[in-house]
């Protein structure tokens, strides 16, 4: 028996299937498959209903996932325990929204990089409410993701800055003002499964505006090229403006004052790698621009 057998059959309970859990792990189906056979020649006893399609972990399959989830954070422990250099090392496997700060994470890694060398960062983005599941699952140690909507047992929430909301238009848009650029030109919905999009929908409300919208698209980046070919006009979080300014958008703050989204790290509340996680929200304050501000650590029971 191997810590990586454990880690996939883990992925297996949690995922449901040894399909999911074999893209999961980026194995291949029959290396996911001879990892669970192997365990089940160990203990000698089948943890797969296999009569179902897709077969899934059996009563003894589940129990014994649980208890190499025990087994596998009392290892994560262990490193943490004896890692008493003034140095940090270890591996942070570290979830990323796919919208959040895509121009502020890589220059917090860097500088975190540079100042623990030692320290090796596994990256995974993906859609901020599958983050929270796989953090609440041990499957990741930390998240960068925006204020969350809704609660996840064990995690807690801690902001360490904040991104301004605004509207973008195309080059030759004439409208000075953020309502102004919104009637001019058909609007282009951030997609609905983003939980910023909520914040959109309620500040138009507030504000009277309704905005018919033409098109929804779920790619910053691709809405960006739409509103350069004056498809026309959309509000999206302002994590990188690198795009916008190569195309020459017009960028207006969305309201008086600027809507700003909150982002922040999210963590397990009895995670083994609080220092490796302190470390990492440090440096990820410190590469906010000056709006960035901390806000008090927010359990999700």
């Amino acid at each position: 028996m191997s810590f990586r057998e454990l880690r996939t059959l883990v992925a297996v309970a949690d995922q449901g299937s040894i399909t999911a859990a074999a893209e999961i792990l980026c194995l291949s189906v029959p290396a996911v498959s001879a990892h669970v056979i192997h365990l089940e020649q160990r203990y000698k006893t089948s943890l797969m209903d296999r009569r179902r399609k897709p077969a899934r972990l059996n009563e003894a399959g589940q129990c014994l996932a649980s208890k190499a989830r025990e087994i596998l954070q009392l290892h994560e422990q262990l490193h943490e325990a004896v890692g008493s250099v003034p140095d940090i090392s270890g591996t942070l496997v570290l979830g990323a929204s796919v919208t959040v700060l895509t121009n502020v994470v890589p220059l917090a890694l860097l500088a975190l990089r540079e100042a623990h060398p030692k320290l090796i960062i596994r990256m995974q983005y993906s859609r901020p409410w599958f983050l929270l599941e796989q953090l609440s699952h041990g499957e990741i140690d930390a998240a960068i993701v925006s204020e969350p909507r809704g609660y996840t047992a064990g995690v807690t929430w801690t902001q360490f800055g904040r991104e301004p909301i605004v509207v973008i238009a195309p080059p030759h848009a004439r409208g000075r003002t953020d309502e102004a650029l919104l009637r001019e030109f058909p609007y282009i919905r951030y997609s609905r499964q983003f939980w910023v999009s909520r914040e959109i929908d309620a500040h138009l409300a507030q504000r009277g505006l309704a905005l018919p919208d033409t098109m929804e698209v779920d790619s910053r980046e691709a809405i960006e090229v739409m509103v350069k070919h004056g498809l026309g006009v959309s509000i999206v979080p302002q994590s990188d403006s690198t795009i916008a300014n190569f195309y020459g958008l017009k960028t207006v703050p969305l309201g008086r004052p600027p809507l700003m989204r909150a982002v922040g790290l999210a963590q397990r509340t009895s995670s083994p790698k609080q220092r490796l996680i302190a470390a990492l929200f440090d440096t990820l304050r410190h590469s906010m621009p000056k709006y960035g501000r901390r806000r008090p650590a927010r359990p999700m029971p």
